[in-house]
C-alpha cells in the first residue's frame, strides 16, 4: 500500500523547507530524519494524518514556516499535532537547554495525547538511532561534543523521555526506543 496524497504533500513541503539543512554534526541531509520518522509511524500502522504530522514535526522549529502557513496548507489537526511534537515555549531560543527539556518531558507525561506521543516517540527513536549509528563509527569522546549538553545530561533527557512515553509500552517503536537508549548510554 502506498502513501496518500496528504503524506506526499507533507514530504514535498518538508523537503522544500529543509533543503539546505543537514543533521547536527554530519553531512546527512536533514530530510532523512522526517522520512525516517514517517517510516516508523507507517510501520506502527498509524493513520496518514499522524504520518504527515510526523514528517512536518520540525518545520516550525527549524524553518521560517509560520503556524498560519502550516494551518493553511495542512489544516488545524496537523498543526495541533506539529505544535504538540515541538518545543512549545514563548522564548525557545532564550530558554536554557535543561528548562526546555524539562518542559518537553512534563508535557509528554502529563498533557500530550496518544497521537502526539506517537510522533514524539518516532522522532526520538529516529534521533537515538542516528546517534547510535554515529557513535559506533566515531571517537566516543568527540561524538558528545556536537551536542548542546554533555553525555550525562543527554542520558538524563533520553531516559526521562522513555519514562514520559511509557503509555506506548507494547508498541514496537517504543520498545525499540527503550532498547536503543539503553545501548546508547
Amino acid at each position: 500500500m502506498g502513501y496518500s496524497k496528504l503524506v506526499i504533500k507533507a514530504l514535498e513541503y518538508a523537503a522544500f523547507y529543509h533543503k539546505k539543512e543537514v543533521r547536527k554534526g554530519t553531512k546527512t541531509p536533514y530530510i532523512v530524519h522526517p522520512v525516517e520518522v514517517a517510516m516508523i509511524l507507517k510501520e506502527s500502522s498509524l493513520e496518514e494524518e499522524i504520518i504527515a504530522a510526523g514528517i512536518l514535526h520540525d518545520i516550525l522549529e527549524d524553518t521560517g514556516v509560520t503556524t498560519d502557513e502550516l494551518r493553511a496548507e495542512f489544516g488545524v489537526e496537523i498543526l495541533r499535532l506539529v505544535l504538540g511534537a515541538s518545543e512549545e515555549l514563548e522564548d525557545r531560543e532564550g530558554t536554557e537547554w535543561e528548562e526546555r527539556k524539562e518542559h518537553t518531558i512534563g508535557f509528554l507525561k502529563e498533557e500530550a495525547d496518544f497521537k502526539v506521543k506517537a510522533i514524539a516517540c518516532a522522532d526520538k527513536l529516529s534521533n537515538a538511532r542516528s546517534m547510535l549509528r554515529d557513535l559506533e563509527t566515531e571517537d566516543p569522546e568527540k561524538f558528545w561534543d556536537r551536542f548542546n549538553e554533555v553525555k550525562k545530561e543527554q542520558k538524563w533527557y533520553y531516559e526521562s523521555l522513555v519514562e514520559s512515553l511509557d503509555e506506548l509500552d507494547g508498541m514496537e517503536m517504543y520498545n525499540e526506543f527503550k532498547e536503543v537508549v539503553d545501548r546508547l548510554f
